[in-house]
């Protein structure tokens, strides 16, 4: 925090990630009550994720060549205008299906250009030596808003319904744009003038090389593909299954971001005498683990328990992933390894939400989220036999 520019940026962050996790979680709920269904659930969350896996390549040369402090600009002001748009769509009734799925894939479009932004931006405001203190405060950013968010969604939603939650989001941008404002821009990354592909592919060529970010790359694949959509059958859990309601829906997403705002606070303040590698290996077993907690629990406390072990799993690891790959990654290729970061967590879970979807009509919630647990905890356990460099790494 002693760094002005670090300082400004996370101050504006958590404000707008308290908005961005209220219109997720009135989201879930605008499409349950519109159609009543686990599968458009899923849809409705593939759209926002396909265009990650579409555009997050090239967004990661582009912030290698441009300016970041610029992109983020755009893309939190273009954000912001798409919460405005559909809040005035729910507000005047007109709200339809078919429009959450088109600004949904529109803001999956934004995301994918300015989360490898954000991400890479990060090492830029401070000193090498306080990555991790850096990283994992901003995941205490995001996870202050996932636990506080989906709680003021749920008791909105029932007092003065869903057009507020969305409204709200795009009035909390506000905050970011203007401290990206007062940052001082700095200059790009890498001057190289090489075509896209050809910049894309020397970034993949990297990290095959390097065995621990290859590890971390493909265990991210597998969270994106069958653990971070969880929260796509969560309004299943707290409607069909313990009957609690919006309120007790929000409490849901925020009991996992409780666990995993724990894990962040954790990370800044002790993880540094700690063994990384070691760390993010722990936190890819406890979350499927947990997983499979949610899917057995007899009931809604008890769920809640399971999504809080579950929050504090997945953030350790995910926290310590962003920070071995950025510390690992030269100052020219970070944008890029950080897109491909972004390419195989987030990107490809728009698979994991249609599987979770499907899965959830067909078999039911509690099934779904069995087996993508299983998934999750045989991939942890390949990583840890085959790659001894991963868990002995700083």
């Amino acid at each position: 925090m002693r760094h002005r520019d670090f300082r400004l940026f996370w101050m504006g962050l958590i404000v707008s990630v308290v908005g961005s996790w209220m219109q997720r979680t009135a989201q879930g709920w605008l499409v349950y009550e519109l159609t009543g269904r686990a599968i458009y659930l899923g849809l409705v969350a593939a759209c926002g994720t396909l265009p990650m896996l579409l555009l997050s390549l090239p967004a990661g040369v582009l912030a290698d060549r441009v300016r970041k402090r610029n992109i983020l600009l755009v893309t939190q002001s273009l954000a912001m205008l798409q919460a405005f748009v559909l809040a005035f769509l729910i507000y005047t009734d007109a709200v339809r299906v078919w429009h959450v799925m088109v600004l949904a894939s529109t803001l999956g479009a934004i995301w994918a250009f300015d989360m490898p932004t954000r991400h890479a931006m990060v090492l830029e405001l401070v000193d090498r030596d306080d990555a991790l203190n850096a990283v994992s405060l901003n995941s205490t950013a995001f996870n202050t808003g996932r636990v506080l968010g989906p709680a003021l969604a749920g008791v909105l939603v029932a007092t003065l319904g869903m057009a507020v939650c969305f409204f709200i989001n795009g009035v909390t941008f506000l905050a970011l744009i203007s401290a990206l404002a007062l940052i001082a821009a700095r200059p790009p990354g890498s001057a190289s003038r090489a075509s896209f592909s050809r910049q894309i592919a020397d970034g993949v060529t990297w990290a095959r090389r390097n065995p621990v970010p290859l590890a971390l790359l493909s265990l991210l694949t597998v969270v994106g593909l069958f653990a971070l959509s969880h929260p796509v059958l969560l309004p299943v859990f707290a409607g069909d299954i313990f009957h609690v309601g919006p309120t007790g829906y929000g409490l849901m997403m925020s009991a996992y971001g409780v666990g995993a705002l724990v894990a962040a606070l954790f990370l800044t303040i002790a993880g540094g005498g700690w063994p990384a590698g070691l760390l993010a290996t722990a936190g890819s077993f406890i979350y499927p683990v947990a997983m499979l907690g949610v899917a057995a629990a007899p009931g809604y406390a008890a769920a809640l328990a399971a999504l809080f072990c579950m929050g504090v799993g997945l953030m350790s690891f995910n926290v310590l992933a962003n920070t071995m790959l950025q510390k690992h990654s030269p100052d020219e290729l970070r944008g890029r390894i950080m897109s491909f970061r972004s390419f195989l967590f987030a990107g490809m879970s728009w698979i994991g939400d249609v599987q979770m979807g499907v899965l959830g009509e067909w078999l039911g919630a509690r099934i779904a989220y069995g087996i993508s647990a299983a998934v999750c905890l045989c991939a942890a356990a390949a990583v840890w036999s085959r790659v001894p460099q991963l868990r002995r790494s700083d």
